[in-house]
């Protein structure tokens, strides 16, 4: 069982504030088939003419700025981006985060969700103080079948995953794990109720938010802003922190996002319908893939991108593996991966030749994964997009792009062009090319 802290101290948020668009925001967010499935999360969104809303708790993956947004630091694939949770269960994504529907909905409203250090898991919260757990998140207790003063609204989970906090409408923190009490607004009159709270990415402390948009902290949770004191179209419904923790989002029912801090704007649900609980965080985005080559040379573009060197390649993001070999690419390897989230998701990477593979068909990857050791022999290795199901022919291939001559004059193909971009923006340095583009890419290919 968690421990009731009735009391604490806290600040009342004063009236700095960032606001976004008239009333909450700015644009609601495409959705994109994804090959991975969270648990009893089915890949795909829908409409929910969903109940009014509670609470709210994230962290988040990558990153385009808005008008009158914080200053993103990062390019627009890397760090973190949010999902939206709403009281059916349904994940909203926003940036590169996941898009999904709850299957079956729970009995007792879903208000918060927290995602596990690896992005691989996630807590649920809902009104009644019950935990549901996805994914590789453990159960560490929960106030399900407790006595309960008021519904808990929010949570948030601690950097390790070993623990989580949950937070009643009067402020009121429950403790599980290794989660520690820093304080509460249990037990102090308040203007509106709280609907929400965040962690510092330290777990060091966190804050609690209210239905007006006020701001309380706790521990080492620094105040930046709040909607506090500004009328809002809509009440908010909860917060999260940004990874560095220096800034927040503020989430308001209608899906209308507000920023502080260091904290960007991926995008809003404003105008879609669609009550919003919670923010979710997705650790993740896209690294760049190379970044542990020793003496990496970039080559020709041609069906992908090739690169000397040597030393471990990662997966660019999170994904599942699809294929190991290929004798009929030099050295035998051909590595696959189907990515499953991000701009590109659903499409698959391919990374062969002079490679060790360091993973199997079916292992599921992260931007952290080791998914082969580049050997420092000619050719090296060649990088780019396959063609589904991605058992050894690139996409340049079957679309025609590449050939005997084009091989010969090392003409670069539009999917080798594509993949070189997408890796400069990464960080990596992108490869030569030369000669007429062959090709074009298909409708809505993601860009870079």
């Amino acid at each position: 069982m968690g421990h009731r802290r009735e009391r604490g101290w806290g600040r009342r948020a004063r009236p700095w504030r960032r606001r976004l668009g008239a009333a909450c925001s700015i644009a609601a967010a495409a959705t994109v088939p994804i090959a991975l499935v969270l648990a009893q999360l089915t890949v795909a969104t829908r409409s929910s003419a969903a109940a009014p809303i509670a609470g709210a708790s994230m962290t988040a993956a990558s990153s385009t700025a808005a008008p009158g947004g914080g200053t993103p630091s990062q390019s627009a694939l890397i760090g973190h981006s949010y999902s939206l949770l709403t009281s059916h269960g349904d994940l909203l994504g926003m940036g590169a985060s996941l898009s999904a529907v709850a299957s079956p909905p729970p009995a007792s409203p879903v208000v918060a969700l927290a995602a596990t250090p690896d992005g691989r898991g996630a807590w649920a919260a809902l009104a009644n103080g019950g935990i549901l757990t996805y994914g590789d998140a453990a159960p560490h207790g929960s106030m399900a079948g407790q006595p309960l003063f008021r519904p808990v609204v929010g949570m948030a989970a601690t950097p390790t995953g070993g623990g989580y906090w949950e937070v009643a409408s009067d402020g009121g923190i429950f403790t599980f794990g290794n989660a520690a009490f820093y304080g509460s607004m249990g037990g102090t009159p308040l203007a509106q109720p709280v609907v929400g709270m965040a962690a510092t990415p330290t777990g060091g402390g966190y804050w609690e938010v209210a239905s007006d948009g006020g701001i309380f902290t706790f521990g080492n949770a620094a105040f930046y802003g709040s909607m506090g004191g500004t009328p809002l179209a809509q009440p908010v419904v909860g917060m999260a922190a940004t990874p560095t923790g220096g800034g927040y989002w503020e989430v308001a029912s209608d899906g209308g996002i507000f920023t502080f801090g260091d904290a960007p704007f991926y995008g809003s649900a404003a105008g879609t319908g669609r009550a919003v609980v919670a923010m979710a965080v997705e650790v993740g985005g896209y690294e760049n893939p190379l970044r542990a080559i020793r003496d990496l040379t970039p080559q020709r573009v041609d069906q992908g991108v090739d690169y000397a060197g040597s030393g471990p390649i990662y997966a660019l993001g999170d994904g599942v593996v699809m294929n190991t070999t290929n004798a009929g690419w030099p050295g035998g390897a051909f590595i696959t991966y189907q990515l499953s989230d991000g701009p590109a998701s659903g499409d698959i990477v391919y990374v062969a030749e002079n490679i060790v593979p360091d993973v199997q068909v079916g292992q599921l990857v992260t931007p952290s994964t080791v998914i082969g050791t580049l050997v420092d022999a000619s050719p090296n290795m060649e990088t780019g997009w396959a063609e589904p199901p991605g058992n050894g022919e690139s996409a340049a291939y079957a679309a025609g792009q590449w050939s005997t001559a084009a091989d010969a004059q090392s003409l670069p193909t539009a999917f080798g062009l594509n993949f070189s971009q997408l890796l400069t923006a990464l960080g990596c340095p992108g490869g030569v090319s030369g000669g007429p583009v062959q090709g074009s890419l298909p409708p809505a290919w993601p860009s870079w």
